[in-house]
């Protein structure tokens, strides 16, 4: 067993307030809307269901109410901290199922540039991650970071979802509750912030290499000028995803969708 720093509480944290809301369209939507308000970083809004969800390239999300840690933080960082935000938020998930599972080696990974998948239940993706940025005003720029991660099934979901899908509770094989899961999220991204803020981004990347299972696979990378199919071989400083194609060409891609393709042979 790998041991753990210690997560800080949630007072020791930057984030305050946390705010809870029954239903809202979108946790993310609602914060952007704060920050041009000035709502303050740190801000954290969490819901028990919502209307607009939505995750990348504006897919919805599907979530049962009270099933989901459905959560969206605002931060302020720098203009060349702000697009590894996705990818801190991703390696903070890992870290707080780490923590609940008690061992720093959990059976999640992530998938370029942030969905969470359980790799011991056939890839099943556990959360997804959506970044969305605006400026406030000057060069100040703010950045929301929402989170949907599935908890538990109270009913089984439809056989689209269940097939593609995984909860928290599969992956640690007992029960959980979105206030042990929330406090555990916070605290890691706490420390991954704190993290990517005195040492850069160098020892960030390098452990987000590490929990990345879309390096070293085939890929199809679909953006809106065309289609790219090669190797995923790196994620780059700027946490973009270098795609080397077949002819030796290394494509860093910043904006599209990722999919995982078969390797020869497979099956």
């Amino acid at each position: 067993m790998t041991r753990l720093p210690e997560l800080p509480e949630p007072n020791a944290t930057r984030f305050s307030p946390v705010r809870y809301v029954a239903e809202t369209g979108s946790t993310n939507a609602d914060l952007l809307a704060g920050a041009a308000d000035g709502l303050p970083a740190g801000a954290v809004l969490v819901t028990d269901h919502q209307t607009a969800g939505r995750g990348r390239q504006r897919r919805s999300w599907h979530d049962q109410p009270g099933n989901s840690l459905l959560v969206s933080i605002l931060l302020r960082p720098g203009v060349d901290e702000a697009p590894l935000i996705p990818l801190v938020m991703g390696l903070a998930a890992v870290d707080a199922i780490g923590h609940l599972d008690g061992d720093g080696t959990p059976p999640v990974g992530l998938k370029w540039p942030n969905d969470v998948l359980a790799t011991a239940l056939d890839e099943r993706k556990l959360a997804g991650i959506l970044a969305e940025s605006t400026s406030t005003g000057g060069t100040e720029l703010a950045v929301v970071v929402g989170m949907g991660m599935n908890l538990r099934w109270s009913s089984p979901p439809p056989d689209e979802v269940a097939v593609r899908a995984a909860t928290v509770a599969e992956v640690l094989g007992r029960p959980v509750a979105r206030d042990e899961v929330l406090p555990a999220v916070l605290g890691a991204l706490e420390l991954r912030l704190q993290q990517l803020e005195t040492a850069g981004p160098g020892s960030l990347l390098d452990d987000y290499r590490k929990r990345c299972v879309t390096l070293g696979r085939l890929v199809r990378f679909e953006t809106s000028t065309g289609d790219h199919e090669g190797t995923a071989t790196d994620i780059d400083d700027r946490g973009l995803l270098v795609l080397t194609t077949g002819d030796g060409t290394r494509l860093p891609l910043h904006a599209g969708d990722a999919h995982h393709l078969p390797t020869e042979g497979a099956g």
